[in-house]
């Protein structure tokens, strides 16, 4: 069976996106938010050293360099 969602998905949930470009240094993680997972918006969701969650238009250009800028370096940790 698939896995089961959490019940409060719907407040984590980005309703907006910012085109303002998210410096590298700030950003520890990302996750994508997809509509199937119940959301209004596709977007992208970096999450900042201190926390905070910061919603993104998932395919703007400097968004996918992000993205892979944190595949790269996460991939290096482990």
């Amino acid at each position: 069976p698939p896995p089961v969602q959490g019940g409060n998905n719907v407040l984590d949930c980005c309703l907006r996106t910012r085109e303002t470009h998210i410096p590298a240094r700030i950003v520890r993680d990302y996750r994508l938010q997809l509509v199937q997972d119940g959301c209004d918006i596709p977007a992208a969701v970096f999450i900042t050293t201190k926390g905070k969650r910061l919603c993104a238009p998932p395919q703007a250009p400097w968004v996918l360099r992000l993205q892979a800028k944190l595949k790269t370096s996460s991939a290096r940790r482990v």
